[in-house]
This record gives structure tokens, sequence and C-alpha cells, in this order.
């Protein structure tokens, strides 16, 4: 599970990247925090970290105030994390040798597209990339990519893709192929960019 302040950006990412909140709207910490169910304080230091990303200026009354989101911005946000995701996989594949863990995640994730819960899928996804950069055992490149987490994965009829995308990158970790993982990870990073990038409720500045 990512850490409070991470879910919450997350969250308040993908609500900005998909047009929920529009640019100009004002987004107040109480009200988010309130939507969210967490205290204030994870919403504070969101909002900071979108802040540095450029998503959100702070007003003067210290609420935070949706920027417009330019095309290059998702390109750019996905280019680090390919780069970066990529290695993980690499490092993960030499270094996991019980896969059951896994291709356990990925047959639950399956489960819950069948039963339609959205909502279990994406902490599933999350999970299974959480493992892989576990598996990668390097803390500065997992915290990069946690901060980088922007949950996306779902849109555009996404849900069915991933599946198929993270079984392609687990049968690259049977044959311990580092280049096939890495192969298989930047095919599904830019799917989902591409599901980004063509969802019509997207607001490009």
């Amino acid at each position: 599970m990512l850490p409070a302040r991470d879910l919450v950006a997350s969250k308040l990412r993908k609500a900005i990247l998909t047009g929920k909140f529009k640019p100009g709207e004002e987004l107040r910490q109480d009200k988010i925090a309130e939507m969210l169910g967490v205290s204030r304080m994870p919403v504070r230091e969101a909002i900071r970290i979108l802040t540095d990303e450029g998503l959100l200026k702070t007003s003067p009354n210290k609420s935070a105030v949706v920027s417009s989101v330019p095309e290059n911005y998702i390109k750019e946000h996905f280019e680090v994390r390919i780069l970066l995701e990529c290695e993980a996989v690499a490092r993960a594949v030499l270094n996991l040798d019980d896969l059951s863990e896994i291709i356990s995640l990925n047959k639950e994730y399956k489960d819950a597209i069948i039963d339609n819960d959205i909502e279990q899928a994406r902490l599933l996804n999350e999970a299974f990339h959480i493992l892989i950069w576990d598996a990668a055992r390097n803390l500065r490149l997992k915290s990069f990519l946690t901060q980088l987490w922007n949950g996306l994965s779902f849109m555009s009829g996404g849900m069915k893709y991933t599946y198929e995308e993270h079984e392609a990158i687990i049968e690259a970790f049977r044959k311990k192929d580092t280049e096939q993982a890495k192969n298989a990870m930047k095919i599904h990073l830019e799917h989902s960019m591409n599901n980004i990038l063509k969802t019509e409720s997207n607001n490009f500045g």
C-alpha cells in the first residue's frame, strides 16, 4: 500500500489529468480530506507534491488552484517512469525466485475485472507494481517510482489489457529474461500513456 500522502497525490493527480478537476478550480484541504476520508496532513503533503509537479498552484489564501495540463507533461511523466520502471523490472527479474505472489496477484486482478470491482482491481494493480519495485532491492528507485505513481491504468478500457500485459511481464520473470521484461514493461506503460492522451475528458493547456 502506498503511503497516505502518495495515495492522496495519486487520486488528485488522476482527477486533474482526466479533467474531473478543471483548470482554475480551487481545491480546499478540508474538503479534499473529507472527500477522501483522510486527515488534512496527507492532503497538505499531496498538494505540495502536485505543486512541485506543476499541476497545482498555491493561492494567497493557502488553497490550491488547478493548473492547465500541457500534453507534454503526460509524455515527459511517462518517459521518466518508463526509464525507471524498466530498470526496476530488469533488476527484479534477477532477484525474484518465488513467483507465486506475483502470479496470485494477477489472477486476483483478473477475478476483480470479471466482477467489475474497479477499486479492488486498482489496489491489485498497485500491489503488482510495488512487488516489482521491492524486488528491485533499491530503496531510492522505489522512492522515485512511488512519487511518480498515478494510478491511471484503468482508463479507456485498460483493465483487460493491463491483465494481459502483466502476464507478459510474468512470462519474462519465468524465463529470467531481463530484456523481455523491460520490453513488456515498456509496452505496458506506453499503453497506459496512450490511454490518457486519447481520453476525451482531458483538457490540455
